[in-house]
């Protein structure tokens, strides 16, 4: 409770020492007409307006190159080309601003992220779903759905009221105002101006990939420039001894890199501080390498004669560059996972910049395993192709683990397509039919929920992947054999998990068996039965049952009442 009431209390504290709209005091003059205003600074991003000589407005941002400014546009961000404006003010004293890579409020505020907070001010989405962005524009990246009907809490607004904060599961974001059906009489006006300071930036699952490409990808090209380097050492240290170097066959000069600005945003204060100490490298590199070109280009008879200042500036800069190599290669090592060995039967699972060797396992393929206090999660890979539908069974030979078990593609773990939980006393923990949305491979995890046990945890388990496609699901845990055209249990489908483990008596898990939630997400509004609702009740969608009296989708508020009178 203490870390929730201090993150609330430190961005209450933020907000009262200033906001993101910082009053700089400049204006634009455009001197032309028919201008363009667009939606982000960049050449063919799409055209929100027109503005003519003559138009002017207070500057609120400029572009990290300080080739566009940013203007309250009818009530949205837009942006301004600088070679057609005048601007009537100091360029420094406006905040740098992208909307496709720095987080509303900057990196040292954003307002944007991850939250805890609460607001008394509520709004509803009356109409329809609605993105969840990282900024008040459509430039700025989609965070989350909200889907229709959905309420939160009111953190925040942009001086013109046309977007405002909120909280969406814990999602810290940006909602177009007019979208927003305010709740028992809450006013927007006593929200503050730019909102408050998320507790931490957003990660996306999307970039953990690229975060560790991208730090290979450096390393590697640290290791292309070595070549470049060692060889102007060896011209310069020639030089300097008094020797004659030879002039031609020059060393290739390495080029600066570009990290993408979603991903540097995600990963900023990792990312940036390296990327700066990468193209300083690569720049005395080039620097030791150009003096050297520039002597050997000079006519007779100066081709080739060097001064001493010359020289030391060029070694000096060797001898940095060499220094950086080393520093780079270290904080790169220390970032990258060990390199680690992956068999034929096992997968590389990489998540919040951890990896893990996986078992890889096949439908049919019996897998035991144990859980014990130093080992309370277990996860598996699997392949499978879009359509397939699978049943997934965990069965509890002894032991006390009380386990809930995922599915989600490997390399978006947080995606979860299907989930089941156990209780105590009941050992069978079974999910079908899960049906697969794409080809690929899939990570299946399974892990105690009850970490304040007072005993040892200790469990020994037996789990099953089994391919029932071809079996029309009618319902929880029913489905027509192809065959005979019969209503069949699903658990009797391909010998279950209880024939195969012989002498343990499966006691199933009462609305953990058979869960046929189409999607964990949805609302009332998307099912289409009430077995639908009823699963993804059990799976964990506690949404559908606000009222909490074990019966989902049976409220007015509902609007679709799947499982009302």
């Amino acid at each position: 409770m203490r870390k929730t009431v201090f993150a609330v209390l430190l961005m209450t504290l933020l907000v009262s020492v200033g906001t993101v709209a910082q009053q700089s005091g400049a204006e634009i003059l455009v001197n032309r007409d028919n201008v363009n205003v667009r939606l982000f600074p960049a050449i063919g991003a799409e055209v929100i307006g027109f503005v003519d000589a003559g138009y002017r407005a207070p500057a609120t941002g400029r572009s990290g190159d300080n080739q566009w400014i940013r203007i309250d546009f009818n009530g949205e961000e837009g942006w301004v080309g600088f070679p057609v404006i005048n601007l009537f003010g100091d360029i420094n004293a406006l905040p740098v601003a992208d909307p496709r890579s720095i987080p509303y409020g900057g990196f040292e505020s954003p307002r944007s992220g991850m939250t805890s907070a609460d607001s008394p001010a509520k709004g509803r989405l009356a109409q329809s779903g609605l993105r969840v962005r990282a900024g008040p524009s459509r430039a700025y990246p989609v965070l989350a759905n909200a889907p229709r009907y959905t309420v939160m809490p009111l953190l925040g607004r942009t001086i013109n009221n046309a977007w405002l904060q909120v909280n969406f599961e814990g999602t810290l974001g940006w909602i177009a105002t007019q979208y927003v059906e305010l709740q028992d009489g809450a006013s927007i006006v006593s929200l503050p101006v730019d909102g408050i300071v998320a507790d931490s930036q957003i990660s996306s699952a999307d970039t953990e990939d690229n975060y560790l490409g991208t730090l290979a990808f450096m390393l590697e090209r640290v290791n292309l420039a070595q070549p470049s380097l060692d060889a102007i050492r060896g011209t310069w240290t020639t030089v300097a001894l008094g020797q004659a170097a030879a002039c031609g066959g020059y060393p290739a000069r390495p080029t600066n890199h570009n990290i993408p600005n979603p991903l540097l945003a995600a990963y900023y204060p990792t990312l940036n501080p390296l990327l700066t100490l990468f193209n300083d490298a690569m720049t005395n590199v080039r620097l030791a390498i150009d003096l050297w070109i520039d002597v050997c280009s000079r006519p007779q008879p100066e081709r080739g004669v060097v001064g001493q200042a010359t020289v030391q500036g060029a070694l000096e800069a060797v001898n940095v560059a060499d220094a950086q190599f080393a520093e780079l290669r270290a904080r790169i090592n220390e970032l990258l996972p060990a390199l680690q060995d992956v068999g034929p039967n096992e997968c590389l699972f990489t998540f919040r910049q951890r990896s893990e060797v996986l078992p890889l396992i096949a439908s049919g393929q019996l897998v035991t395993d144990s859980l014990d206090g130093f080992r309370r999660v277990v996860g598996y890979c699997f392949d499978a192709t879009v359509g397939q539908s699978l049943r997934f069974e965990y069965l509890q030979a002894s032991g006390n683990a009380s386990v809930v078990m995922s599915v989600s593609p490997l390399d978006n773990p947080t995606n979860f397509i299907a989930t089941g939980q156990s209780t105590g006393g009941q050992n069978l923990l079974s999910i079908s039919p899960v049906v697969i949305p794409f080809t690929g491979r899939y990570l299946l995890v399974i892990g105690d929920t009850n970490p304040g046990r007072t005993e040892p945890l200790q469990s020994n388990f037996g789990v099953l992947i089994t391919n029932v496609t071809g079996v029309t699901v009618i319902g929880p845990g029913l489905g027509i054999d192809p065959l005979t055209n019969q209503i069949i249990q699903l658990s009797s489908i391909t010998q279950p998990i209880s024939t195969q483990l012989p002498g343990v008596i499966a006691t199933p898990v009462v609305g953990g068996i058979d869960v046929t939630c189409p999607n964990l997400s949805f609302s009332c509004q998307q099912l289409t039965t009430c077995d639908q609702a009823y699963a993804c009740l059990a799976a964990g969608n506690f949404t559908l049952d606000l009222d909490a009296n074990n019966v989902p989708c049976d409220q007015p508020q509902d609007v679709n009442l799947l499982c009302g009178n």
